[in-house]
């Protein structure tokens, strides 16, 4: 283990987040990220369905050498599915686990910056590395209301629907798929 831990080819920066996830490696993922996962309850069997919409049936290979990896999981039809099911899922302020994530936002500070924030949500949904564009495009968004603070029971409100719409947009991103 030592050897293939060290080695230059487990360091090399042109492997780092080169693999897509698969449909199931995205619901679980996603699932695993707010904290959704951990109780049987109503709704589960839908859940369990998502990867199957992403191109993935689950227990049902295409061939018996299972499914091809890497950027088929990724067309068109597909990458709706993908986008749509991760940004339900944290947009959905009202879920334990993305409250506990806006939460660990606000712990950044009494008044955090556009980009302290966009840092902070991609830290907390990834971490998630963004190219230059992506990050530009994600701190122009954030800057357009200004600062955050959640001082008063308003401002903790806004900051709370001003994370989930950035952990929607971070979902959106092609970085978020690797």
């Amino acid at each position: 283990l030592r050897v293939l831990f060290t080695s230059d080819s487990f360091k090399s920066e042109e492997v780092r987040f080169a693999k897509v996830k698969s449909p199931a490696e995205m619901v679980a993922g996603t699932l695993r990220l707010v904290d959704d996962h951990r109780e049987i309850k109503p709704g589960l069997f839908e859940l369990s369905q998502e990867p199957k919409y992403m191109g993935m049936d689950i227990m049902n290979p295409p061939t018996v050498e299972g499914w091809h990896t890497g950027r088929e999981w990724i067309d068109s039809g597909t990458l709706v599915e993908r986008i749509n099911f991760a940004s339900d899922i944290l947009g959905n302020t009202e879920l334990d686990g993305v409250r506990i994530l806006v939460d660990r936002l606000m712990g950044l500070g009494d008044k955090i910056s556009p980009e302290q924030f966009v840092n902070g949500c991609l830290d907390l949904t990834g971490p998630v590395v963004v190219t230059d564009d992506t990050m530009g495009q994600l701190i122009s968004h954030a800057s357009k209301e200004g600062d955050l603070t959640h001082g008063t029971d308003v401002e903790q409100s806004e900051f709370t629907r001003r994370s989930g719409e950035m952990f929607q947009m971070i979902a959106a991103t092609a970085e978020f798929q690797f």
